[in-house]
């Protein structure tokens, strides 16, 4: 089953491919996380997870979109599920048009996410797209994950990625 993982960063994606690839799964790595701020920032956490993957043998892409958009698309009660929403809708469209069999999330990984809101957001685009999400609970994997992170000398960020977010994850 081929899948496309929508990753956040470097650092959450080690367990989750180790994890789908040991079930079966054939996994490329989608970057789309128009939320980071600011783009120095971003340009971090693109390099890092770029060279991981290319070390881990996981294709990748990054795709854009302008940060005003972003901000325009998340500005309305429950920011984070609309952040949430708008990065898996569009990981759920390119899964769906470029034939994959489902589409996940390394935001599964982290305890600190809203696991419910990501729940729903996954749902949402596969219902629109007609795609099948592949959903597991990553969250016992996140202490692996932190230390293969840095068992790969990994930059590790100390926030979610948004502005809003800055003070702390």
């Amino acid at each position: 089953m081929r899948l496309l993982l929508h990753s956040c960063c470097g650092p959450c994606t080690t367990f989750p491919l180790h994890f789908f690839r040991a079930q079966g799964f054939l996994v490329d790595g989608l970057f789309f996380n128009p939320n980071i701020y600011p783009d120095e920032e971003g340009e971090k956490r693109w390099l890092t997870y770029q060279q991981w993957a290319n070390q881990a043998g996981l294709r990748t892409r990054r795709i854009e979109m302008p940060y005003e958009q972003w901000v325009k698309a998340v500005s309305k009660p429950g920011q984070c599920r609309q952040c949430y929403y708008v990065r898996l809708e569009r990981t759920a469209q390119i899964a769906k048009a470029e034939g994959y069999d489902g589409f996940s999330t390394t935001l599964l990984v982290s305890p600190y996410q809203d696991h419910q809101g990501i729940l729903i957001a996954m749902e949402r685009a596969s219902r629109e797209h007609n795609i099948p999400y592949v959903y597991r609970d990553l969250r016992p994997g996140y202490r692996r994950s932190r230390q293969m992170a840095r068992g790969n000398h990994m930059y590790m960020q100390k926030y979610c990625g948004c502005e809003f977010s800055m003070g702390g994850e």
